[in-house]
């Protein structure tokens, strides 16, 4: 009996964590190359769309044409996407979120290490 409890609470637990970005919103976050230990991304996120609960592993971001995002944190808060112009690059940690609907389009390449 305990063993399988264990087993119904591992696949409870397992199955609560957002997924990867790429398998979660494939028309936002295309890889366009990638190895054993990296891949590059191009990221594509239209004015109005969104994109449910994912992970994104350690990133490097180098932005092509800034947009208006907002993230929406897995305990509900909201979090304004930085104010960036083309060309910027910045580093982010490995995070877990969703996107709000766009308010312009954004456009990045996300360098993510795995």
């Amino acid at each position: 009996m305990k063993k399988i409890l264990g087993i119904v609470i591992l696949f409870l637990t397992t199955s609560v964590f957002a997924e990867d970005a790429v398998k979660v919103c494939p028309n936002m976050f295309k890889v366009i190359a990638e190895n054993e230990t990296t891949r590059v991304i191009k990221f594509t996120q239209k004015k109005g769309e969104s994109c449910p609960m994912h992970t994104h592993g350690p990133l490097a971001v180098y932005v092509i044409k800034p947009g208006k995002l907002t993230y929406i944190m897995p305990d509900g808060t909201k979090k304004e996407g930085p104010k960036l112009k083309a060309g910027d690059a910045f580093l982010r940690p490995a995070t877990e979120h969703e996107h709000a609907p766009a308010g312009a389009e954004s456009v990045a390449i996300l360098v993510e290490t795995k």
